[in-house]
């Protein structure tokens, strides 16, 4: 396509950022050890060169506390207990088998299922979590993921290019861990219309919000009703799984040629 494309990490400080005319800010997956520095990393970035996803929406989505926007604003989503470090020590957890994980989390970081009975054990974790100054999200499991998995849509330039099916990732009895990566089990989805229809609609909150999104992957779960609930919305630092969909990977050069002749010609 004529595109010269190259890979740069972010924390290298010998990077000339305004060689480039696009800088993509994905696979950053080390950013939510350091949140602040790759976040001020970005904008200073930006500053010299366009970036996507855009700053405004990269601070956005690097707190999950973003799922309460789209709840607020009418989009299913998975109900979660916020605990925060400077609120009163609280004994109420959701009744019935739980997860537990910090508000800034990718690739399963420190994210646990604990069972009815493992209360205590829950507890300590939520309490570890709080004393280094995380916000918890707990929520309670989703019973139609161990039978159905989750289902992640892929949207490139706003639109739906492919899905993935996710297998059960979280295990009983397991303590948390730096990742869950190893767990990971892939597969091609075909969405519902359902599942579809909350995907957009996750999806145009967050561009109401912040703008145009260049990629996104909305991930998915089955309420106990059968409603379609948005468990994360991807904005930050999604794996878009072209191993899957190779085709995906042409729609995405073809999106990011857009965005490059648009910020060239209003350059001009």
């Amino acid at each position: 396509m004529g595109i010269t494309a190259t890979t740069s990490v972010w924390t290298d400080q010998n990077v000339n950022w305004e060689a480039f005319d696009l800088v993509v800010a994905n696979g950053a997956w080390d950013n939510i050890h350091r949140p602040d520095e790759f976040l001020s990393r970005a904008d200073g970035v930006a500053a010299r060169t366009p970036v996507v996803n855009s700053p405004a929406t990269l601070r956005w989505n690097m707190d999950k506390r973003y799922l309460a926007a789209l709840d607020a604003a009418g989009v299913p989503t998975v109900p979660t207990l916020w605990l925060h470090p400077t609120d009163p020590p609280s004994s109420d957890l959701p009744a019935g088998e739980i997860v537990v994980k910090p508000a800034i989390s990718g690739g399963g970081f420190e994210t646990a299922r604990y069972e009815a009975q493992e209360g205590e054990v829950a507890r300590s974790h939520i309490d570890r979590l709080l004393d280094a100054g995380r916000t918890v999200m707990v929520q309670p499991y989703q019973e139609s993921v161990d039978a159905q998995g989750e289902v992640g849509l892929v949207f490139l330039g706003s639109r739906f290019s492919h899905a993935i099916g996710k297998g059960p990732v979280l295990r009983p009895g397991a303590a948390a861990a730096p990742d869950l990566l190893d767990n990971l089990v892939i597969s091609r989805a075909s969405p519902t219309g359902a599942q579809l229809q909350a995907a957009h609609h996750a999806l145009s909150v967050a561009e109401d919000l912040h703008g145009p999104t260049t990629y996104a992957r909305v991930d998915l779960v089955t309420l106990a009703d059968g409603t379609p609930a948005v468990l994360e919305l991807e904005l930050l630092d999604p794996a878009l799984f072209f191993e899957i969909e190779p085709a995906g990977a042409h729609r995405f050069a073809l999106v990011l040629q857009e965005v490059l002749e648009e910020r060239l010609q209003s350059a001009d």
